[in-house]
This record gives C-alpha cells, sequence and structure tokens, in this order.
C-alpha cells in the first residue's frame, strides 16, 4: 500500500490533488492512504516510519515561502532515504535537476502543465514497479528448528498443504524441487504477505504464473507445473496477475 503525504497551501488544489492520486491508484488497483497538509509543521509532526511505500507531494512555496517545500524535503530525505519525493510548482524557473540531484527527487511538475494527472500516474507507475521489483529480490526467510533459511522469492512456484501432516506445507520450487517446511499455509501468510491463496491447498507466487485455464480451474506455472485455483478466489487472481 502506497503512504500518500500531500503538501500544498492552496486548500483547492490540495484536494484535487488528493482526487488525482485517490483514483490513479484506485485504476491501477494500488491501495493507498492519503493524507493532505496545508503547514510544513504539520507534516513534520506526522512522519511515518521510513518505507519504501512513503511517497511526498510537495509544493515548493509554502504560505509565501519560496522555497518552503524544498528545504524541508531535506529533512524528509534525512528521515527516510527510501520514500520517493515529487515536487509540484508554478515556479518552474528553477533548475529542477539541481533539486533531483540534492534531494533525489523522483520528479519535478509545473502548475502550469497541462495534465498533472498524466505525470503523476507515470510516477506512481514508476514507484509501483520499483517496489515490486524490490520485493522480488527480498528471499523468503524461514526458521528450520535452530537454522534460518532463506530461499530465492523467484525459485518459488507455490506452497501446498502436507495431506500427512495439518501442521506443516510443501514447498514446491521453480527447479521441480520439494521441500517440507514445519509451518501451514495460514503461518506463511503471516510470514510473508507476497503469496496469494488460490485454493484452501495451495498458497502461490503471482509472479510465476505463466496462464490459468479459466475451465478447468487450473494454474499453469512458467516451468510446466500447475496447481488447482477455487472459484471463490479466481476472479481476484485474474486481477492481480493481469
Amino acid at each position: 500500500m502506497l503512504n500518500v503525504s500531500i503538501l500544498e497551501d492552496d486548500p483547492v488544489q490540495l484536494q484535487q490533488i488528493k482526487d488525482d492520486v485517490e483514483k490513479i491508484c484506485d485504476g491501477l488497483k494500488i491501495k493507498v492512504s492519503s493524507k493532505t497538509f496545508s503547514k510544513v509543521s504539520n507534516l513534520k509532526e506526522s512522519l511515518p516510519q521510513p518505507s519504501q511505500e512513503n511517497v511526498f507531494i510537495l509544493d515548493l512555496e509554502i504560505n509565501g515561502i519560496k522555497n518552503a517545500g524544498l528545504e524541508f524535503s531535506k529533512k524528509i530525505r534525512a528521515h527516510d532515504r527510501l520514500a520517493s519525493l515529487i515536487f509540484i510548482t508554478i515556479h518552474n524557473e528553477f533548475l529542477y535537476r539541481t533539486y533531483k540531484y540534492r534531494v533525489s527527487a523522483l520528479d519535478f511538475i509545473a502548475k502550469d502543465y497541462s495534465n498533472i494527472y498524466d505525470e503523476l500516474r507515470k510516477d506512481i507507475q514508476q514507484i509501483e514497479k520499483q517496489i515490486q521489483a524490490n520485493n522480488n529480490k527480498k528471499p523468503f526467510v524461514y526458521k528450520d528448528y535452530s537454522n534460518t533459511i532463506r530461499i530465492d522469492f523467484m525459485n518459488i512456484n507455490y506452497f501446498e498443504s502436507n495431506s500427512t501432516n495439518s501442521h506443516s506445507a510443501i514447498l514446491n520450487t521453480v527447479n521441480n524441487q520439494q521441500r517440507q517446511l514445519n509451518y501451514n499455509l495460514r503461518d506463511i501468510e503471516k510470514m510473508d504477505n507476497r503469496f496469494f491463496r488460490a485454493h484452501r491447498s495451495y498458497l502461490v507466487n503471482l509472479k510465476q504464473i505463466d496462464h490459468v485455464d479459466l475451465r478447468k480451474g487450473i494454474i499453469h506455472f512458467f516451468n510446466g507445473d500447475s496447481c488447482s485455483v477455487s472459484k471463490l478466489h479466481l476472479r481476484h487472481l485474474l486481477k492481480l496477475i493481469k
């Protein structure tokens, strides 16, 4: 989920940007929590914990101070190295590259641009793609007695219930190996939310799905393996893999 903080002292523009962000995220099927601020001091008191899911949309001029947004962005960057910063301003005479290098801004949008909505949409798409790419790099981690095991996320196709032991599950990998884990599917869902419950007996890696046989209710993975998907979860699955 994206956590979007918008700093803008014009109430009409503030609401418009908020509406645009929520409309964009709804169209892209991205969960979003958006908060608005008209004063730097208010945003300062509400800075979220550092996260790659944090997005700050900042007007450069706040309450008549021409570079108030920029100055505060330095504090944001010092607090949160992972966040994305987007500037919106009427002062397009500023050299935007200066700001990009100084605070690693994602974008610099002029308020007189014909369609701010389209620019924001491109930025949000880029942010989401980067988040997904970073998530794919994180290994799946679990405990095997006293040992900590790490498995490449992209080497996992799916987990299936163990029919002989309800307290364990079977991990199926891309290179056709199986491994028993001392966790059931519910435990794994809590450990790592990147996997999708396609069936009461299967937890799948969406990134490894090649296609879905709608008539038979079967998920086919890139390596030729397959598992079932229930009618209850089929529609949601199709939305996620589009």
